[in-house]
Order: structure tokens, then sequence, then C-alpha cells
């Protein structure tokens, strides 16, 4: 090999060697040296103000634990003073439809019997009367459960005559077969025996019930939400025909939920009431005293939002 070469080859590679340990002691200076002391400085300032932010975020945080447990002893003790006598009297039937959670169910039926309603009936209706996939047992049923009804179109839909059936199952004598008084106790329990059997409703009636609190939760398939929501509006409103009074009872506002089906109901939206949040803490006292207000012959809608109120 050329010398001159190798000596080009060997300076080049000394060059290099030169340049990183360079490299390596104006790393070691700087990082021992003031721009060291600059960076912890910032990187502690930062530390600093971070749990400066923290420990303001837990004070808020406290604070509005502390707001929410007097906002509920407030919403507690006004309940006492609000409720008592409104519903005195009066038999309520609870329906639970798209799976509202039982706490929540249990916490508003609380409300009712503390405004003086004794609950005579804890129903659920079953994924059968909205699933499209029941659609043909549900006309056959239908066509089977109409000749027992009394007052009712047999060519109305099936979910309507399903419904009539219900209404008649748990208030026997009043709406279309009001009058009726042959066989009428009977007949409500072959209706309700049939619908139970075909798993469109689970649950007990242990008296004669004047009023209905429908139970609305989310329900669990997004694209199914607005038929299903169509479909216990129109239940509510057959309800509505027969009962004294009926109130669908909520968590919040939801695209397709059953509230909003039941103000786009010609029939439900003039007779039914709705409250919005009325399955959480506070709309749990508007629910009964929404329903002394619908059985004194008022519809209205409660909650928050535009257009509502929080309580009668």
């Amino acid at each position: 090999m050329d010398r001159g070469l190798m000596m080009k080859d060997f300076r080049y590679h000394v060059v290099s060697l030169t340049a990183v340990f360079l490299a390596l002691a104006i790393g070691i200076v700087m990082g021992s040296g003031p721009l060291r002391t600059a960076l912890v400085g910032e990187q502690d300032e930062r530390i600093a103000q971070l749990e400066d932010d923290l420990a303001v975020a837990g004070d808020d945080l406290a604070a509005q634990r502390d707001e929410a447990v007097a906002g509920e002893q407030f919403a507690d003790e006004s309940a006492a003073t609000l409720l008592p006598g409104s519903l005195d009297g009066v038999s309520t039937a609870v329906l639970t439809v798209a799976q509202p959670r039982d706490d929540d169910v249990t916490a508003m039926s609380e409300r009712l019997v503390q405004a003086g309603s004794t609950i005579a009936g804890e129903i659920t209706i079953g994924a059968a009367w909205t699933d499209p996939d029941q659609a043909a047992f549900r006309n056959s049923l239908a066509s089977t459960l109409a000749p027992d009804l009394v007052g009712v179109d047999t060519d109305a839909a099936p979910t309507t005559v399903l419904a009539h059936a219900l209404a008649q199952a748990l208030m026997p004598g009043a709406g279309p077969a009001a009058g009726d008084d042959e066989d009428s106790a009977e007949r409500a329990r072959l209706l309700m025996e049939l619908l139970t059997e075909a798993e469109m409703v689970s649950g007990t009636v242990a008296g004669d019930v004047d009023a209905v609190v429908m139970a609305a939760g989310p329900g669990d398939n997004a694209d199914d939400v607005s038929t299903a929501s169509a479909a216990y509006a129109d239940l509510s409103g057959v309800l509505a025909e027969y009962a004294q009074g009926v109130v669908v009872s909520s968590g919040i506002d939801a695209d397709g939920d059953v509230p909003s089906a039941v103000q786009n109901s010609p029939t439900a939206s003039a007779l039914v009431t709705t409250v919005v949040t009325g399955l959480d803490y506070y709309g749990r006292i508007t629910t009964p005293l929404a329903l002394a207000q619908n059985i004194g012959g008022e519809v209205a809608g409660f909650g928050p939002g535009d257009g509502r109120r929080m309580l009668p």
C-alpha cells in the first residue's frame, strides 16, 4: 500500500478520535457547569409548579365533594317537606325499560313511598318487546291476545295490542275496559300469565294499580335505541289511557331516548309527563311530584335544559 495513503488514513482517524474526545470534554464541562445548573433549576421550577397545581386541584376536588354532600343533605331535608302526602292513597306500578340501574330504580321507588304511594307492581319489560328478530312472534302473540281484550282495535300494531294487554292486566276495568267487571280479575291474571310466559314481561303485581312510573335506562344497542324508545313511548301512551297518571323517568339526555320519543309521539306527548335525570339523585324527588301533577291533569317535561323545569 502507498505510504502516503496510509499516512492520510492515519491522520483522518486521529482527527476523528480527537473530535470525539473534544465533544466528550465539552459535554462534561457543560454538564457540570452553568448550563447544568440552569437546566436543573428550570426542571425544579416546573416540578414545583406542577406540585402547586396538583395541590390546588386537590383542594378544589375536596370542596366539590363537600358541596355535593351538602347538596344531597339539602335535597334529603327538602324532600322530607316536599314529598309526604303528595301521593297518599295512590298505588303505583314501576315499569323498567331499556335496562336502568337497579339501584337507581330502587332509590326512585323509595321516593315514591316517601310521597305516600304504595308500590303495587314491579314489572320489567323484556327484550322480546322490541327485539327485531321477535317481530313475527309478537304478531302471533298479539293475534292470540286480541280476542281477550276489551275495547281494543284488533288491527292495531302488535306492540300496541300488547300494550293494551299489559294495561288491562295491571288495571282491569279501567280505560277502554271501564265498566266491564265481568271476569275482569280473571282476565287480568290470564293476560299477565301469558305475557310472562312469552317473556314480554317479568315481575310481580301485588294489587290494584292507579298510576305508572316508567323507569327508562339507556338501552344496550345504539343502532336500535330510537326504534325501541318509540315502542316504549307507545306503551306509555297506552298505559296513560288506563292509569290516573303516567310518568317516564330517565337518566341524562341522550339521542333517541324514551323521553324524546314520548315528546315526538302525538298520543303519548298529550298524556305522559317526562322527567329527564329522574333516576338521578335530585330527579328522584321530582318524579313523585311530577306524578302527582300528572294525576291532577297536567302534562309537562321536567329536568335540566331549555323548556323544562326542575320541580312542578
